[in-house]
């Protein structure tokens, strides 16, 4: 139930975000606004999106096929510089030259809703939450009232999942990854071996990464609860969430079978797996080319079982339509059509990434990518992150205070009372 927590937040919020980001960038835009000598029997309707070269001709191709589908619309696709999209998008809205549409960070999201910038979509037309990937369509969905508002649709949808080399499996007669933490654990301790002989592991079972994003994988398998109902505090040092965060930290200093690649100047888990270092990682569909490049025998499971079954973070973006835009019914016809099982599987086929609509699957030839089923079942149980203001606040939160907890100057309590203490004096207490 999220009534409360919107109601919470936008209380506190009022206008001071836009001038914040007013005072921080300056508009580098054109917008969707109707331009002198313009053709008024034309309904057109301007994107802003941050994709990567391959992603772009995707987007304006479909955009093309949505023209041909709908005469006289026109969809003018606009890329902006990832970097500063967060500041620009706002900066627009103050100065009335925003997009129709824009593509967003699910990070960014509840400060656009909060501060009342987007529209709600189901004014427009019905949207089937259950067609979509949970998580990713979770980050959109809010209630307010005791009433399923959405405010966007995803787009792309990402999350971790467990790499392991093959060829270090072999050499110990491992024959299946490990589908539960305590599987995990021995295989983890079978692959940690001194090859050298002077007394210290030079090969390992596991490498982690440190931050609150990584660790989601091992509080959502331990069904650890991150902010209460009303939203007022977090609960991240519940039970559930010391036995999850215990277990992560003790891989490191009781197990001895984590290389610490979590401190500063160790061997990222990416760049020692293709060394040859480490035997298992958490790590996404992005690094899939990188390893098949470099010749690496790596397959990928799913996140290791725990108390509440596999699970994992989330990351990715949504497509939202802006206050002021033109033509909404439009821009939300169009998502409709960018979020459909075809559109979804082409995109996906194409890009070899994770369809962001369930129904693409039967669209969708595996074969030739098993991974990104693989991927595609993961996000199936995936949770969608906590619906803050701030994201970012919550890594910047957490962040040192797991860091203190694996290296053993905090013990796991310590440091999640802390955290979630800062949390709340932080980022969920009204200013």
């Amino acid at each position: 139930n999220t009534s409360q927590v919107y109601c919470f937040f936008r209380k506190k919020l009022g206008f001071v975000i836009f001038f914040g980001y007013l005072i921080a960038s300056v508009p580098f835009f054109a917008c969707g606004k109707k331009q002198q000598g313009e053709d008024t029997s034309v309904k057109r309707i301007v994107l802003w999106e941050t994709y990567n070269n391959e992603e772009h001709d995707e987007i304006v191709r479909i955009a093309r096929q949505f023209e041909k589908l709908n005469p006289g619309t026109e969809i003018s696709i606009q890329r902006v510089p990832w970097g500063g999209h967060e500041s620009k998008l706002m900066t627009s809205m103050i100065t009335n030259t925003a997009p129709d549409i824009a593509r967003v960070d699910v990070a960014f999201l509840p400060r656009l809703v909060i501060s009342g910038s987007v529209q709600e979509l189901t004014q427009y037309g019905s949207i089937n939450t259950d067609d979509f990937v949970p998580a990713a369509i979770n980050s959109n969905v809010w209630m307010e009232n005791g009433v399923q508002k959405i405010y966007g649709l995803p787009d792309q949808t990402t999350g971790a999942a467990l790499f392991y080399n093959r060829k270090m499996f072999r050499a110990k007669g491992l024959k299946v990854p490990p589908e539960t933490w305590e599987d995990f654990l021995e295989y983890a301790k079978t692959l940690t071996i001194d090859t050298d002989g002077d007394g210290r592991p030079n090969q390992f079972g596991f490498a982690m990464d440190k931050e609150l994003w990584w660790t989601f994988p091992f509080f959502n398998t331990y069904g650890v609860k991150f902010l209460s109902e009303d939203g007022t505090r977090c609960i991240l040092n519940s039970e559930a969430g010391i036995k999850a965060l215990q277990f992560k930290v003790d891989l490191y200093q009781k197990y001895k079978v984590e290389a610490g690649a979590w401190q500063s100047g160790a061997i990222a888990p990416d760049t020692g797996f293709i060394n040859g270092m480490y035997a298992m990682i958490l790590t996404g569909p992005w690094n899939i080319k990188r390893f098949k490049d470099v010749g690496l025998d790596f397959g990928i499971a799913l996140i290791p079982r725990g108390p509440a079954g596999t699970s994992t973070n989330v990351g990715g973006s949504n497509m939202v339509v802006l206050k002021k835009a033109n033509h909404p019914e439009i821009c939300f016809k169009f998502l409709q059509y960018l979020t459909s099982p075809k559109i979804q599987a082409q995109w996906a086929s194409k890009l070899a990434q994770i369809p962001v609509n369930i129904n693409a699957e039967r669209n969708m030839d595996f074969s030739r990518q098993p991974e990104i089923k693989l991927f595609f079942e993961q996000m199936k149980t995936a949770v969608a992150r906590p619906k803050v203001i701030s994201y970012n606040g919550l890594e910047n939160a957490a962040n040192p205070y797991l860091y203190a907890a694996l290296a053993g100057k905090k013990t796991v309590k310590e440091a999640l009372d802390t955290i979630a203490k800062t949390i709340e004096e932080e980022i969920l207490v009204e200013k």
